[in-house]
């Protein structure tokens, strides 16, 4: 039901945005006499402040929660777009597209960790594409409705459409008071590291920069240069232009859904590196359109777009959610608001730069976006090698439906007990169990919601028990003790794990080296568990020596 809710909100939402974007700069034009430079330099300063206020949010949605984030960048927008009526002077277009800019940057960020809380994990990528169907019908709707507001061009008709947008943030203010959210600990994320830490996650650094790469070189040279370049180089019309924008999203509307679901169950960077191939190919097409084939230039151009809506559905099913997926629950808003960063980032350098080689002819625009988004491609399948070996791929959800995904659950920031287990799991039990990690207080509810079984904590089967710890207690579930070189590995692991450090002379140096690997990695659980999965096997097989030399 949440979910629903949240939807239904954003649909709101973005039909306010639908029908207000197109007509911003005609508004301060015409209706408030505003240079059209000054206006569009005065709408583009919002972008500056939105970088900043991302990574407000991403602290705000970790630390007060994501629900109560998007609800203040929701009211701080109402409040925004009710002063554009207002505005008659520069300055003051210019403060009030700042205000909007710090609204927008902490929708992002907020909104996104909120559907990671309403939504299993391996259920978020089918709700992530399901909000940017809602969106793009959203933006479509309103820009319907606010075209045929805007058609008198009388001051008043604009000043309609901003207050139907006030009512709109507003009103997806209010549905969003009508979610409940999972409850949340009472420790706070400080615990779990800062943006310093954070910068520590090499992949998401490296997911970044390609995202960088890919929003100056694609989205945003296609979205915002695509038009000039149609008219200035094919010769097409804007009524044609209008119709390739419309080709865009039937095709997203269209591909996104069966698309997503092809991603189930296959890894994710090389299909990034698809999607990105395919905008190669349409930015090459799209060329041809201009230079080669002019007279078929509309339909090329219109080919071209095509294609690259079916690259944009591609990107979308895999990198908001990546990002989800690798975050600690503490602290994914700031994960998805360093992931915001690259995003704004492309969209300030893409159309600075994309516009500079626009003016300079036919040729250089699509080749160097084709050629930028051909290293993307490639470093998209190389990054893979730093992805968690968790999260190489879309969950599949014909497993999840049939059971065939077991889950585990226990606390968060594992020492010895917490990484040896999954260890013995995926060595001995299931190859293809899924590990979660949170907080204390967390576990049993957690358990209960997500069908999970507990382990490393009280009063449970597979936990400490008497003198032995949870290893053990895995170790006798499964009959491993028939193994004597397991019965050796589950005495080190206990000394490791225990104040008993005399239990066997590996257990100090097993406990240094697994807690130097929960060091380097904290506070991201998943890359140290698959860290220290190396090291155990070595310890399993070092063990399986000494017994045999002991026989």
């Amino acid at each position: 039901m949440g979910v629903q809710l949240l939807q239904f909100g954003m649909l709101v939402n973005f039909f306010g945005n639908g029908l207000v974007a197109p007509f911003l700069v005609l508004y301060l034009h015409f209706g408030r006499g505003l240079p059209i430079v000054v206006a569009a330099a005065a709408i583009a300063t919002g972008g500056v402040t939105a970088i900043a206020s991302g990574f407000l949010a991403g602290w705000s949605a970790d630390r007060y929660g994501p629900k109560v984030t998007v609800v203040g960048a929701m009211l701080c927008n109402a409040v925004a777009y009710g002063l554009y009526l207002i505005v008659r002077e520069p300055w003051q277009a210019f403060a009030v597209a700042a205000l909007v800019g710090v609204g927008t940057g902490m929708y992002g960020p907020s909104s996104q960790s909120l559907v990671a809380n309403l939504v299993a994990a391996e259920k978020r990528h089918r709700v992530f594409t399901q909000n940017r169907m809602y969106a793009l019908v959203g933006l479509g709707l309103g820009g319907i409705v606010g075209g045929s507001i805007a058609a008198g061009e009388r001051p008043s008709d604009y000043e309609t459409l901003l207050t139907l947008d006030v009512i709109t943030f507003l009103a997806f203010a209010g549905v969003l008071s009508f979610i409940a959210l999972p409850p949340r600990s009472r420790g706070t994320s400080a615990n779990a590291g800062g943006y310093a830490t954070i910068l520590r996650d090499k992949f998401l650094l490296r997911l970044c920069a390609i995202n960088l790469a890919l929003v100056s070189a694609g989205i945003a040279p296609m979205l915002v240069l695509m038009p000039a370049y149609a008219k200035l180089y094919g010769g097409v019309g804007e009524g044609t232009i209008g119709v390739i924008y419309a080709v865009n999203t039937v095709t997203v509307l269209l591909a996104q859904i069966p698309i997503t679901r092809l991603n189930e169950g296959r890894r994710r960077m090389p299909l990034l590196g698809l999607g990105t191939t395919v905008w190669v190919a349409a930015w090459v097409v799209m060329l041809l359109g201009a230079v080669a084939f002019h007279a078929w230039a509309a339909a090329l151009i219109g080919i071209a777009v095509a294609m690259y809506g079916l690259g944009e559905c591609l990107y979308s099913a895999i990198v908001v959610p990546t990002v989800a997926a690798i975050a600690p629950d503490r602290v994914r808003g700031r994960y998805l608001a360093v992931m915001g960063f690259s995003w704004q980032g492309g969209f300030m350098l893409g159309p600075a730069l994309g516009g500079a080689l626009l003016a300079s002819g036919p040729v250089a625009l699509p080749i160097a976006c084709a050629v930028v988004c051909a290293f993307a491609a490639f470093a998209a399948v190389a990054t893979e090698r730093g992805l968690p070996a968790a999260h190489l791929r879309t969950p599949r959800a014909s497993s999840i439906r049939g059971r065939q995904i077991v889950k585990w659950i226990t606390r968060e920031h594992p020492r010895v007990d917490r990484v040896a287990c999954p260890w013995l799991i995926e060595r001995f039990v299931d190859k293809q169990a899924e590990f979660i990690y949170v907080a204390s207080d967390q576990v049993v509810s957690e358990a209960k919601k997500r069908g999970a079984t507990p382990f490393d904590i009280k009063d449970v089967e597979l936990g400490h028990h008497g003198a032995e710890c949870s290893f053990d207690a895995f170790v006798h579930k499964y009959g491993l003790d028939k193994d004597t070189a397991m019965v050796y590995m589950a005495k080190v692991i206990r000394g490791a794990d225990t104040d008993d450090k005399t239990l066997a002379p590996e257990s100090q140096g097993v406990e240094a080296l697994l807690e130097g690997l929960r060091h380097l990695h904290y506070p991201n659980d998943q890359k140290q568990r698959e860290a220290s999965k190396p090291l155990l096997d070595a310890l399993y097989a070092y063990c399986q020596r000494k017994v045999q030399a002991a026989t």
